[in-house]
Order: C-alpha cells, then structure tokens, then sequence
C-alpha cells in the first residue's frame, strides 16, 4: 500500500458502522444455519456470483489492498477445505473494528513510545487470520498469535501472504512482524496472580485480542489488560450461567429469555463490572456472538503516573 492508500484505509475504517451494514444482505444469502452462517460452508464451493460478492466485500473493507483479496483466493482455489465462510467474513468485520481502534491509538502523539513498543496479541487465535490480517495491516506493530496447537492452515495462510502480499521496506519478508507460539495462557492462573507462562508475557502498552473466547477466558483476558495496563479487544463466546455471578435462567426455565438476550445481557453486565470503554458489534447475520467488548487501561497508567507526580 502506498502512504495515500494507507491513509484513505485508515479514514474508511473509522466509518465501519455504515458500511457493516451494506453486506447485511450479502451475509444472511451465504450457507446458514438457524441463526448463523453455516460454519461447515467453505469459500470454495459458494457459487462463482456469491465469491465475486465476497471480493468485493473483502476489497470494501480493505480499501487499496486487493492483494488481500488474492491471497484469500489463492488459499481457497489451492486448499480448499481450510477457508470457511463464516470464519472469513467474522474475521474481516472483527479486524475493520480492531483496526479502527488501533488507528486511533496509534494516530495519537502521545502515543509514540507506545508504538514504538507495542505487541498486538491474538489470543486462543484458532486458524489465526485474525493475527494475519493485523499483521499486514500494521506491518510496524509485533503480532503474536497464541494457541495451544497450530492449526495446519496457518502455514497456508502465510504463504498466501508472501506470494500476494506486499512488503515493508523495513521487513525482510511479509510477515516478518507476525510469530506463532504455541501454549495455554491461562495454565498458571489463579484469581490473585497475573500471568506468568513463557508463551504471554504482555508489558505496558500492548494490546490483547481474542474472538470467541470461551467462558472463563474473556475475563481473564481483561482483567490481564488491567493489570498490565494494555488495551483490549474482546468478543467473548460461550458464557455459562452464573459464571459472573448473575443468573439468567431460572431450574424450570420460565423467565422467558432466549439466547441472543441472554448473551447481550451477560456481555454487557460482563462489560460493566471491569469498567470497558465501549461495546461494539458485528453483524447478527454473521454469528449469534457478535458483541466486542473494547477497553484501554494503558491512559490510567498515565493519569496514575501524573497524579502521583502532583502529589510529591
């Protein structure tokens, strides 16, 4: 991407709210289950108009990258049973809003230090293109994708990007800010002790993603935010009852509440209670988890640092 490109990228991101919803239409016409798009549907066997729809969705998202848009079809044309539909197009929404973010963050001058040191991490990354795309986008910023196995496709994913994508002049290769580490962040955790694992070591500054965080990982992502001053970006998944010490659901099942309530309700008492900066969505075509909760504790570090300077 040229500086212009880059720079109109970054201005289109920060207006994903409208264009999310322009493809509302496209995403409820792929393969579905009841209430999400069919996480068995893969790229390769849509039908030619619905892909020629997807690149044009994926090249709206990514303003001056078409590159993008060939490395994802090389990977679906080549191995075509490790791209899936709704992993794809979830993936793309959850990095427009990321991105934005990041922009933001990044664009500021008090911020400089910050960028210079920065990691992005992609934690319980599954397929890791969540990590991938980041990676691309921010070729300046260190992404480190953890899980506790690497997943086949990964490989695929990164020789995609070497043959399409397009390199930084300060990088050897494409993905040369981007590293795998496999292992369980949450191996030494107790309710009292930060993590200590050789495969997370987040410093002040850094930035925490994870999309479908089951259960207990969602908190404790944040809460590592807050411990180590780092911003975050969280879309938690399964949430089971009385988890965060609120019930949602009554023994005989009488209180009337379906699923989609029940999980906004839980991500947002889940929001409240560690005091997140906002609440932000993908399309409900896409997934029935759809719900980020974004926060930044890396500013109270500062207001701290500045308070206690008042106070000598």
């Amino acid at each position: 991407m040229t500086g212009d490109e880059d720079t109109t990228q970054q201005t289109l991101l920060r207006k994903g709210g409208k264009r999310r919803r322009n493809f509302d239409h496209l995403f409820s016409t792929l393969p579905r289950t009841a209430n999400a798009i069919d996480s068995n549907s893969m790229v390769a066997d849509l039908p030619d108009t619905a892909k020629e729809q997807i690149k044009a969705y994926i090249l709206n998202r990514s303003p001056g990258s078409a590159e993008i848009v060939d490395a994802l079809f090389w990977i679906a044309t080549n191995y075509p049973k490790q791209l899936r539909t709704k992993e794809l197009v979830e993936t793309i929404e959850s990095v427009t809003l990321i991105g934005a973010k990041l922009n933001h963050l990044l664009a500021s001058s008090a911020n400089a230090d910050r960028k210079k040191n920065m990691t992005v991490y992609d934690l319980a990354c599954g397929h890791g293109l969540v990590g991938i795309l980041l990676a691309y986008r921010f070729p300046d910023i260190n992404v480190i994708c953890i899980d506790k196995e690497r997943r086949s496709c990964w490989s695929t994913y990164i020789e995609a990007f070497e043959r399409y994508g397009e390199k930084s002049k300060d990088n050897d290769t494409v993905m040369s800010n981007l590293e795998f580490r496999e292992g369980d962040i949450m191996n030494k955790f107790t309710p009292t002790l930060s993590p200590n694992t050789s495969c997370f070591q987040p410093k002040i500054g850094d930035y925490l993603v994870c999309i479908h965080g089951c259960n207990d990982l969602s908190p404790f992502i944040i809460q590592t935010a807050i411990d180590y001053n780092c911003g975050y970006a969280v879309m938690p998944c399964c949430l089971r009852e009385n988890m965060l010490g609120v019930s949602t659901s009554s023994s005989n099942n009488n209180w009337g509440m379906d699923d989609t309530t029940r999980y906004s309700l839980q991500v947002g008492y889940l929001a409240g209670k560690y005091g997140c900066e906002k609440i932000v969505s993908i399309s409900k075509y896409i997934t029935n988890r759809y719900l980020i909760i974004i926060g930044d504790w890396y500013d109270k570090k500062i207001e701290n640092e500045e308070i206690d300077l008042m106070n000598r």
